[in-house]
């Protein structure tokens, strides 16, 4: 090929009156959006003289370099619907390297940076993955009180909690169950080792960004994420940012009470954010009060141009009574809970033109405790005209139930442009997990501990100008049932470019969860742990179709999921004369379904979100036939078949108003009581909020929830809270 292309050249040379057009120069540049932040992977398109066309990928730092052009005026173009070039987007090559940097502004329904996807940051429209994105903004804009309501915004996820705010929450993702989401804070995984992350407690206090990967994703995080990965980071601030102070307080509905107090800011080459909450509230329940405090310090350093470290710590304290299905009877009016979690992340990250490398420890621990002081006496449960079959008792644990773990994770991970057109990611991992678990009045808790190592390989490839592939796997040796390959691979098609783009999405994957510490290694006579437990698995594939319309203004995606999840860890009775019971890998369910994902901003001030989730969701084996809420062929539990939200916002900067309808459909459940029953039936609920710059730095703020006064159950048993009022008002001095 060479030697063809010399004759060429020289062919050109030799007719009399010819123009060479052989390579003369270089181009390179920087792809960033307008504020500042870097695009790797995505497809740079060069138009030049003669009809020359070359188009290559940004690297790690959002550079791109293409050699050997023919002398003359070239036109870049970049592939990212929803981002908009803004200034020079030509440049002149000559014998001498030329340099076009290209910025792109967002444009009315913008263009979202991913990291959980690819362990990077990526364009949303270049990856075949199903992932939502949250930026601060939205999440100020929904001013939620907790994290589950923004969670049941997404599309194919559903959450439950038993209780009100800071009692038990669940979150489910395609159908899987509650444990099978990897739940990140700062890059440090928090979830139970092989169980579930308990959302009861969490708040969307000082959060940057919230991500929402839909689909097995085990092929970079390994264990847990069987369903998808739920990533929360903190805050920080912008490189530009004046130093600020802001304070809120905040009172309503249920005695609830709020106050925080926060700094931001950037000085030279250091910058940080810090906050403190304390809120509280009494759930208008007996004993169903609760009160956590949150701390949060995100805080980084540029040691030069390419290279940054940062340091994060969560720390939250939180108690709240637990008074049960009060529902069906009388509260228990001692019973607790107290939670402590402790999430420390530090990271050095550098970021060149062809390599970045990043190096991290993280450290998670949460210490959990149930009380049950007293013994409150039986009760039978009753119903709307239904009594349970047998009485419950109490049953009272002055010393508590003790479950405390922790989880230390090291990892290393390099990411390196090859042949203008690959991304590659490589990355190892060691992890260590233990705990301390049981009844603190019996001498000897149960210790366990368990190491795991992983590795991962992934490759972001452009192929021609408009498909981008990406697939990988990971190894994992877990210290529990040894060792496993998990692969996934996904393809973005953009069927049109332009700002009325249309992208076909696919992907596919495979996940593993590692055992609970009480299946694998639990010693109790009611419950013994099976060391040969397999990993629970799944595969998913999944199939959608991206829309924008009306210069980006409009973005509709319609997604087909399908999620098969095996050998799922269940528990079953040895010998029903003793109830002497352990766990096996029998169960086995799949879930499918379609979500449809809408935002609009049809003018500057107006925003509109939703979203329809169907899921067909089944029980294929079952090793219990206790309750017929598990019998084979029965639905999910606490799954709703169908679940939609609607949002709308409105404002400016001195003025703001928004509303969302959330409707969850009917979902299988169980009572556990004895009153047989196993629906619950659909509900909606209406919340808005209120935001006015009342004058200088101070503004008023109001929200209102299930202004409908709608009584429904999250979960049987667990009555709702009635309609809600809260306000208050914000002051923040300083910033931009």
């Amino acid at each position: 090929m060479r030697i063809l292309s010399s004759l060429f050249a020289l062919s050109l040379l030799a007719v009399p009156g010819g123009t060479a057009i052989g390579p003369a120069g270089s181009l390179v540049g920087l792809v960033r959006t307008s504020d500042g932040l870097a695009l790797p992977g995505v497809a740079v398109t060069l138009e030049g003289p003669r009809g020359e066309r070359r188009t290559t990928t940004t690297g790690p730092d959002g550079s791109f370099r293409a050699d050997t052009l023919a002398a003359g005026e070239y036109a870049a173009e970049v592939d990212a619907p929803g981002l908009v070039l803004r200034g020079p987007s030509r440049a002149t090559v000559g014998t001498a390297e030329a340099r076009l940097d290209l910025v792109l502004a967002p444009a009315p329904v913008s263009e979202r940076i991913v990291v959980s996807a690819t362990r990077g940051e990526a364009t949303l429209s270049t990856l075949g993955v199903s992932a939502v994105v949250l930026d601060r903004t939205r999440i100020d804009d929904r001013a939620a009180p907790s994290l589950l309501p923004l969670l049941q915004d997404l599309p194919g996820v559903a959450t439950a909690r038993a209780g009100q705010a800071g009692q038990q929450g669940s979150v489910f993702i395609r159908g899987g169950e509650s444990r099978y989401a990897r739940v990140i804070v700062d890059g440090v995984p928090v979830n139970q080792p092989g169980g579930a992350y308990d959302f009861g407690t969490a708040l969307p206090f000082e959060l940057e960004r919230i991500e929402v990967v839909r689909g097995a994703a085990s092929s970079l995080y390994g264990s847990d994420a069987v369903a998808g990965v739920v990533s929360l980071e903190t805050r920080r601030a912008r490189p530009d940012e004046a130093p600020s102070l802001r304070t809120e307080g905040e009172a309503g509905s249920y005695g609830w009470r709020r106050l925080l107090g926060a700094t931001s800011g950037a000085r030279g080459l250091f910058d940080w954010n810090a906050g403190v909450q304390r809120l509280a509230t009494d759930n208008a329940e007996p004993n169903g009060a609760f009160a956590e405090t949150t701390i949060a310090v995100s805080a980084g350093a540029r040691l030069d141009a390419r290279t940054e470290a940062r340091a994060v710590v969560r720390l939250d304290d939180a108690t709240v009574g637990t008074p049960g299905p009060t529902a069906f009877g009388r509260p228990d009016e001692d019973a607790s809970f107290e939670r402590r979690d402790l999430v420390v992340s530090t990271a050095l990250r550098r970021t060149g033109a062809r390599l970045a490398q990043r190096l991290s420890v993280g450290y998670a621990r949460t210490d959990q405790l149930s009380l049950d002081p007293l013994d409150s006496g039986t009760w039978v449960p009753e119903w709307e005209g239904r009594t349970g079959g047998f009485s419950l008792s109490d049953f009272p644990n002055p010393e508590g139930f003790q479950n405390r773990t922790a989880r230390l994770a090291a990892g290393y991970q390099v990411e390196t442009a090859l042949a203008a057109r690959h991304l590659l990611t490589a990355g190892a991992e060691i992890e260590h997990e233990k705990g301390e678990i049981g009844n603190r009045a019996e001498e000897d808790l149960l210790r366990p501990e368990r190491t795991n190592l992983g590795a991962y390989l992934q490759d972001r490839m452009l192929l021609g100008r408009r498909a981008y592939l990406t697939v990988g796997g990971r190894v994992e040796r877990n210290g529990s049932y040894g060792t496993r390959v998990v692969p996934r691979g996904a393809l973005a098609f953009r069927l049109r470019e332009g700002e009325d783009a249309t992208t076909l999405r696919a992907s596919a994957g495979a996940g593993i969860k590692e055992p609970g510490f009480l299946e694998s290694y639990g010693e109790s006579f009611f419950a013994r742990g099976n060391p040969d437990l397999e990993p629970e698995r799944s595969t998913t594939f999944d199939v959608g179709l991206e829309q924008r319309l009306l210069a980006s203004r409009l973005r509709a995606v319609v997604t087909f999921f399908h999620h098969d999840y095996r050998d799922q860890i269940a528990f079953t009775v040895l010998d029903y004369d003793t109830f002497e019971g352990t766990y096996v890998n029998l169960a086995h369910t799949r879930a499918q379904g379609v979500e449809v994902e809408i935002e609009a901003r049809p003018v500057p001030l107006l925003q509109l979100l939703g979203q329809y989730t169907f899921l067909d969701g089944e029980i294929l084996e079952s090793p219990t036939d206790f309750d017929p809420v598990y019998a084979v062929g029965q639905p999910l539990l606490r799954r709703p078949r169908h679940q939609a939200s609607l949002s709308l916002h409105v404002g400016n900067p001195r003025w703001s108003a928004g509303a969302s309808l959330v409707r969850v459909g009917e979902r299988a459940d169980s009572d556990f009581v004895g009153l047989g029953l196993t629906r619950n039936e659909a509900h909606t609920r209406l919340d808005a909020r209120l935001r006015l710059r009342v004058s200088g730095p101070l503004e008023a703020f109001c929200v209102g929830e299930n202004l409908l006064d709608v009584r429904y159950q999250d979960v049987l048993g667990y009555p709702s809270l009635g309609r809600a009022v809260r306000g208050g008002l914000r002051l923040t001095l300083g910033g931009r």
